[in-house]
């Protein structure tokens, strides 16, 4: 009977290298969906009645930032839009147009010194301040109405809002200091349920010492591709040893 030509290691290897550009194909579109333009909005805490600010910013500008038009929208009424101001490397600026009601302001801008260059990150477009009005909470989301990039073309940033919490009245602050309170006198207790918890962790962990778990898409495409170049190798192996 005539003998395979098909050399066993060749074909492990040729497996192995595939799934290693798989695996680099897969980490590289994640890296670009990473690197997309994203306008954040930050988040922010005020007591009734006072003031606070947030920042705009722009995580990357590739291209650049020639200019931009954007609205940002209170969602909520436990808050209103008070002003808003421009960093200096924006040359040319319209007025903030807030609404009558405080629920949202139109800021616009443009880079005439060419300041945001290509490449840059963290690029502040503006800074609003807020006035707390009454407690919970409101959101606070953002529309890029354009931006343009400075060779000309036009940039479609994603959008990340932000979250601005406005405290509650004394009374409020009171029972929460006396609810602290109370927690604190029965720290023994709850130094025993610790105990009591640590110790069941401890007997869970040497019980389950010599159990694999497995987390879907956990491996780094590093390991993955240890593990394709292992496994080839393995199958070279035995392909070998049956020959």
């Amino acid at each position: 009977m005539p003998r395979s030509t098909t050399n066993p290691i060749r074909t492990a290897v040729v497996a192995a290298i595939v799934v290693a550009l798989a695996a680099g194909a897969l980490t590289g579109a994640v890296t670009a969906q990473t690197d997309q333009p994203t306008i954040t909005v930050s988040d922010v805490t005020v007591e009734p009645g006072d003031s606070a600010t947030v920042d705009v910013v722009l995580t990357s500008a590739p291209d650049g930032l020639a200019g931009y038009a954007l609205e940002l929208t209170v969602e909520g009424d436990g808050a209103a839009v008070e002003g808003a101001s421009y960093p200096d490397v924006f040359g040319l600026t319209s007025q903030p147009e807030i609404a009558d009601d405080g629920t949202s302001v139109t800021l616009e801008a443009a880079d005439l010194g060419e300041n945001v260059q290509p490449g840059a990150a963290g690029v502040v477009l503006a800074t609003v301040e807020l006035n707390g009005e009454a407690a919970g909470e409101a959101g606070l989301s953002v529309e890029p109405l354009q931006f343009d990039t400075d060779g000309g073309g036009t940039m479609n940033p994603a959008t990340e809002a932000g979250t601005v919490t406005v405290g509650g009245d004394a009374d409020a602050e009171t029972e929460a200091s006396d609810a602290s309170g109370s927690a604190a006198s029965s720290g023994d207790g709850e130094d025993d349920a610790t105990d009591d918890t640590d110790a069941a962790a401890s007997s869970a962990g040497d019980a389950g010492g010599d159990e694999t778990t497995s987390t879907a898409f956990a491996l780094p495409a590093g390991g993955l591709v240890l593990t394709a170049l292992a496994l080839a190798f393995v199958v070279a192996f035995v392909a070998r040893r049956r020959r």
